[in-house]
């Protein structure tokens, strides 16, 4: 028995070594079709990688809504200036030959100039998507202007020339955040390049919905930064804003006359405005905004820059307005806004008094430290404004039927007024002005995107220096007449 147990087990080993390589072999085809199978799904993903990602960025680009606008107008502007100061004296400036010598012929005050009639073209391009609680909104801004050929300023005899061009740029940008959406007191963080001009009352007059959350009058500059938006209750809110401030490049304004260029402001800012039944549907206003380390320098010519201008302290505004639509339940609409502005210098001035020294005379118009130069007379040499100044705008609008209306403002600012308007989409920047300005205007929508305006406005100057935040204004007599003919396709 033995023996035979004993012939039996080279029989069993070679069974169990044909058997482990069976299994081996076996293994080893599994193990390459698990290969080959990595590789194939490999190549699937490789391949529908870029598939998956135009999917997913399609789906992005169909969550965000384009909306174009197109605006052309047509504007004719006559200029009459008549004595700065109190006698011809107090503003000497001529116009000087190329040999130096004097024409006569004053160079500030005492002419009238007449235009030829001037064509602008703006594109906006507009964009948002909401994401439930997010949301983004842009704006891409493209401007040209004949006016750059025939530069409509009123600041001296000549009429000024220059190179045709044009501007593009992006004036929004920005994101809200309402983490607690379904509140009843939602609050709202919204940063980027911020909705902050285009305020009301300016909305009624272009026939459209207020495009910043602040009154115009206060506050219409372009920045960046953060708004955080409290809800107070159904209709009323509470925004603060901290931002940067900055101008857009001068072919966005053809006339440039009633603005500065902002080279430093950082903004503080606190609002109220509620929504309530008072003759009508009303909207009620309330800010306060500071330019804090301000610094700008007027739209003087390619020769003054950031360079020619210091940091001349703190810039306070004001303000209270109230809109009234549908009022005692008709298609009239009316407001009143009112702002104060509140200077405080640091004592550092600015300088574009031309004077005559030993290296220089009249004729070459640089400053004292040999910069280019404005006037020979005071106003265009000081510190911060030294005094308040306040600023009225008043206006009515009333619509005859679903194509037609009309309308009618009003604004004052005083002697000191300072409006932090740089940013104002009204060409004009009318609410800048030390004066008054009254405007007419009609508006006639013959299709659903498109609408046809005509207007007329009249811009009186009491002072110099509307626009600007320091020297001591002169008296001045000084009118400006704007006939305007425009045609918009919003969509």
């Amino acid at each position: 028995m033995k023996k035979i147990l004993l012939l039996t087990i080279p029989l069993i080993l070679i069974a169990s070594n044909t058997e482990i390589n069976n299994k081996i072999i076996s293994l080893e085809h599994e193990l390459k079709s698990l290969k080959e199978q990595v590789n194939n799904n490999s190549e699937d993903i490789n391949s529908n990688l870029p598939i998956l990602e135009s999917t997913e960025k399609k789906s992005i680009l169909d969550k965000i809504n384009f909306s174009p606008e197109l605006l052309l107008r047509v504007d004719k502007f006559d200029y009459k200036n008549g004595i700065i100061g109190n006698t011809p004296q107090d503003e000497p400036t001529l116009i000087y030959n190329h040999d130096g010598s004097a024409t006569g012929l004053q160079r500030r005050d005492e002419f009238s100039k007449h235009y030829r009639e001037s064509t602008s073209i703006r594109f906006r391009l507009n964009m948002s998507m909401n994401l439930n609680d997010l949301k983004f909104y842009g704006r891409l801004l493209y401007m040209n202007s004949s006016q750059s050929n025939q530069r409509v300023c009123i600041l001296s005899r000549n009429i000024k020339t220059g190179t045709a061009g044009s501007a593009f740029d992006v004036d929004r940008a920005y994101i809200d955040y309402t983490p607690n959406k379904k509140s009843k007191y939602a609050f709202t963080l919204s940063f980027g390049i911020l909705p902050t001009t285009g305020g009301t009352p300016m909305q009624f007059a272009q026939n459209r919905q207020r495009s910043s959350l602040f009154p115009a009058l206060v506050f219409d500059m372009n920045t960046y930064g953060f708004i955080a938006t409290q809800k107070l209750g159904k209709n009323s809110f509470a925004r603060v804003v901290l931002a940067k401030a900055y101008t857009l490049r001068p072919n966005f304004y053809p006339y440039q006359c009633n603005r500065e260029n902002i080279d430093n402001a950082d903004v503080a800012g606190v609002y109220f405005d509620s929504k309530f039944n008072f003759l009508g549907k009303s909207l009620l206003s309330f800010g306060v905004n500071t330019l804090h380390d301000f610094k700008a320098h007027p739209y003087l010519g390619p020769d003054v820059s950031a360079t020619d201008a210091s940091i001349l302290g703190t810039m306070v505004t004001y303000g209270l307005g109230l809109d009234i639509q549908k009022v005692a339940q008709t298609n009239t609409t009316l407001f009143a806004h009112t702002a104060i502005s509140n200077p405080h210098g640091n004592g550092a001035k600015d300088d574009y008094k031309i004077v005559a020294n030993a290296n220089q005379t009249l004729a070459d118009g640089k400053t004292a430290d040999g910069r280019a130069g404005f006037t020979e007379a005071d106003y265009a040499s000081g510190s911060m404004l030294n005094s308040n100044g306040y600023s009225v705008y008043l206006g009515a609008k009333y619509d005859i039927n679903k194509a037609f209306n009309i309308g009618a403002e009003y604004n004052h600012g005083s002697k000191y007024w300072f409006s932090a308007t740089e940013g104002a989409e009204d060409m004009y920047n009318k609410l800048a002005l030390r004066g008054d300005a009254y405007e007419i205007y009609g508006v006639w929508k013959f299709h659903k995107y498109l609408n046809a305006k005509i207007g007329y406005l009249s811009m009186h100057e009491n002072y110099t220096g509307s626009g600007w935040h320091f020297g001591d204004p002169y008296k001045k007599d000084a009118t400006q007449s704007i006939a305007y003919l425009s045609l918009e396709a919003r969509f």
